[in-house]
């Protein structure tokens, strides 16, 4: 029996499904079966699968007569798998070799019920790029040292977790003793199956490694599965997790995680709207039906924290064109713990005490934030940069915001104020004699 079950469901995936394939050949550990369900695919997708697997017994085919979408085509493959691990991977992805090495080997020496590893969305043509990310000591000893659950640790702190099966390995005795399984949605139909894995495990970890282990191919080819994406079914599968975690008694002790992933899902799925009279649609009916919906079906909003509230105040009372779900800020949760404060204002105040000048990298939401933040605590920040042309001489929380090319010689240290802009900024400032601090690290630190 194969240690891992990888289980890759395929539509119309020829463009990339060579690379895929081949990268998953190329894992340092071997001892897997690679179950590919091929969703009736009109494309070459078949051919490539066969010639892979008259070189390559591990690979399994299976063919949908029917085009039924990734949940049905996932949950056939679960049904085949013999491993005593499952892996999800999509056909136009690609992988750090050591990945299944280091997750599996991380699992078994913790008895880990589902490890989880690092992973980046990136533009097709920079997919084999390797990258990494900084993880502190005190991150990697709270995260990466000792399995934990989610009850013990406060919601926002799966921030950087992610929500999609592919960055995860799940033992296989969680799913089946669960009765885990994808829904039957057009899209976001591995909500509901990796929510509800994350909220049941006693026994999660994050791999101990500062890779990134997957890279997640961002492109818009027509075929793709999740190319039209319908922001109901985000609501649809949180909708059925209250409806499940009720049913089995354990709502009240998850529902401030649960309204976490909530709000961040239904965020996310209104600004991945290709129209606007989609996202306003959804909106309106988010506002008027779905959150007391929602709130019916779980109930329990009394254990929720002041941001939390506020969030769902505001989709209960402001109006969609005041597009404040655009520009919420991520770093206000962090923010907001007295723990976290005091990390970021010991850091202001050790730069202050050393004559060193500080500046805000980032003019939307975060910088704004965190700008904020400084002068409520009457930290010193001398500057507030951000690349974009339309920002640049506006006026913010009674900062100019600047050009980077000012930056010379008037700063010794620049806060970058989101994680997607903390490696083009150090770029940027390549050569000159400026740290580059990133401000989602330094929030995660204890």
């Amino acid at each position: 029996m194969p240690k891992i079950s990888i289980i890759m469901p395929l539509y119309n995936a020829s463009k990339y499904l060579k690379e895929t394939l081949q990268s998953v050949q190329q894992q340092t550990f071997t001892d897997y079966e690679l179950i590919c369900i091929n969703d009736a695919s009109t494309d070459d997708t078949a051919e490539i699968l066969c010639r892979f697997q008259i070189e390559d017994a591990r690979i399994q085919i299976l063919t949908n007569a029917e085009r039924h979408g990734a949940a049905y085509s996932r949950n056939r493959g679960m049904k085949e798998a013999k491993g005593e691990y499952l892996a999800f991977l999509d056909g136009d992805d690609v992988f750090d070799e050591e990945m299944f090495e280091k997750a599996y080997h991380a699992a078994v020496e913790s008895q880990a019920d589902i490890v989880m590893y690092e992973f980046l969305h990136v533009p097709s043509d920079t997919v084999f790029i390797k990258r990494k990310v900084f993880h502190s000591e005190q991150y990697r000893d709270r995260y990466c040292r000792k399995v934990f659950s989610l009850q013990e640790y406060a919601p926002y702190e799966c921030l950087n977790w992610g929500l999609g099966p592919w960055s995860k390995l799940y033992k296989r005795d969680l799913i089946e003793q669960n009765q885990l399984w994808f829904q039957d949605l057009s899209c976001s139909n591995d909500l509901y199956f990796v929510c509800m894995a994350l909220m049941l495990s006693k026994r999660l970890l994050l791999l101990d490694d500062t890779r990134i282990m997957v890279y997640v191919r961002d492109h818009d080819e027509p075929d793709r599965i999740s190319s039209n994406r319908d922001p109901m079914c985000s609501y649809l599968a949180f909708l059925q997790i209250a409806e499940e975690l009720v049913k089995r008694n354990i709502f009240s002790e998850l529902s401030a995680h649960f309204y976490y992933f909530l709000l961040r899902a239904v965020r996310c799925a209104l600004l991945q709207c290709r129209t606007e009279e989609k996202a306003r649609t959804f909106y309106q009916f988010f506002q008027k039906e779905g959150i007391h919906n929602i709130v019916a079906a779980g109930g329990d909003c009394e254990s929720l924290d002041t941001y939390q509230k506020e969030q769902l105040e505001q989709f209960i009372n402001k109006d969609f064109d005041s597009g404040w779900f655009k520009e919420e800020s991520g770093l206000r949760m962090p923010l907001n713990c007295q723990r976290h404060a005091e990390v970021v204002i010991q850091m202001f105040q050790e730069y202050r005490n050393a004559g060193k000048a500080v500046g805000i990298w980032g003019a939307g939401a975060n910088g704004i934030s965190l700008l904020e933040f400084c002068q409520e605590n009457d930290l010193s920040v001398e500057m507030l940069i951000d690349q974009s042309k339309e920002k640049q001489g506006r006026w913010m929380c009674g900062h100019l915001v600047r050009r980077p090319e000012e930056i010379k010689g008037r700063l010794q240290v620049v806060v970058a104020a989101t994680r997607n802009i903390f490696e083009s900024v150090t770029q940027e400032l390549s050569g000159q004699d400026i740290e580059v601090v990133d401000m989602n690290q330094v929030l995660w630190i204890y």
